[in-house]
């Protein structure tokens, strides 16, 4: 790097530097040509990391644009995005398998209270949302009693959106009704459709898809207006000290990417069906609504859905009525970006 930087200012002066221990005048190389092995240059360096996303809806569409819209490569980053379903994501992340994910409050909260050294340090989703479907059949939340109630995994935010239904409802937990975990958001849905379970959580577009097999809509829990910490970005403390620039780069895309999503339906639409495998036009554009509504536009994660999930825990984790929101989310990285100036220069149109 140190020689390519002295042989370009070299060449901008008209000196070549081709022919050992002679320098020979000539005349400037021509500014696009400068330019291409400037670029050149940066794409050879670019800083390779693995991203882990740990659902199929469109609420984790942020890294998908950023990466397809060319803003991953703009700040050097060169991301592999890989599905990785629910609390396994966060399991990748500490084993050091991948090197960011975009997770739920709940399964990094699991995490940082069994003494992971994992933080939230960005937020897109603050609030619960989620819809319990059912089978046709089923018209009450009562008669789930005796049922099957399908989850993507335990310690998910299914798993806590479930909790707070059952409860809401008088419902105890596997003694009601049989909590099964199913593997992930599109599972629950086909296993509601064969009969395998009787009522599931689901997520845009899941519930598009429910609604299009006849599926009852049982219980929409973006009706209570739950703060509860969703979907955010996470990252290990050793990483974020050890590579806190590329950190940085990566938040930078990722805003890119979020207000990408917001403001332009078309280019949104099309990654969606990239990444989620969905043809069907409007289930896109259902997703679209919903999530270009409810994702933050600068993606400060919320202390109070930290907290919310804290005491959700604190029933059956002593540890967590130790715990301080504050403690589990570093906002350095978000701070320094925007006292750039970098959020207003982007969202100031």
């Amino acid at each position: 790097m140190k020689f390519f930087g002295r042989a370009q200012s070299l060449l901008e002066f008209g000196i070549s530097v081709c022919r050992p221990g002679r320098l020979v005048f000539f005349r400037p190389l021509a500014p696009s040509l400068i330019l291409t092995l400037v670029s050149f240059s940066t794409g050879v360096f670019a800083q390779p990391i693995k991203f882990g996303y740990a659902a199929l809806n469109a609420g984790q569409v942020a890294p998908w644009i950023a990466k397809e819209a060319g803003y991953l490569s703009k700040y050097g980053i060169e991301a592999d995005l890989i599905y990785i379903p629910a609390v396994a994501a966060t399991q990748a992340l500490i084993a050091g398998e991948i090197q960011l994910a975009q997770v739920t409050g709940v399964s990094t909260s699991g995490a940082i209270l069994a003494g992971a050294d994992v933080r939230i340090i960005a937020s897109v989703q603050n609030k619960l949302a989620g819809t319990i479907y059912a089978r046709p059949e089923i018209t009450s939340p009562e008669q789930l009693k005796g049922k099957n109630l399908g989850i993507s995994r335990f310690g998910a935010l299914s798993d806590t959106a479930v909790s707070i239904f059952l409860q809401r409802f008088g419902l105890k937990r596997n003694t009601d009704v049989a909590v099964v975990q199913m593997g992930g958001l599109p599972e629950i849905i086909t296993a509601l459709e064969r009969g395998a379970i009787q009522a599931g959580f689901a997520n845009p577009p899941q519930t598009s898809r429910a609604k299009k097999l006849g599926m009852r809509e049982l219980f929409d829990s973006n009706t209570l207006g739950v703060e509860l910490q969703q979907t955010c970005v996470t990252v290990t403390t050793k990483y974020l000290r050890e590579r806190r620039p590329v950190v940085k780069s990566f938040i930078q895309a990722y805003a890119e990417g979020l207000h990408r999503f917001i403001t332009d339906r078309e280019f949104s639409v099309r990654v969606m069906k990239k990444y989620l495998r969905i043809d069907d036009k409007d289930i896109l554009d259902d997703a679209y609504k919903f999530y270009s509504e409810k994702l933050e536009k600068i993606p400060y994660p919320t202390l109070k859905g930290i907290k919310f999930i804290i005491d959700e825990m604190a029933e059956r984790n002593p540890q967590a009525k130790k715990a301080t929101p504050e403690s589990f989310v570093d906002l350095s990285v978000l701070q320094e970006i925007e006292q750039s100036g970098f959020f207003s220069q982007l969202w100031k149109n």
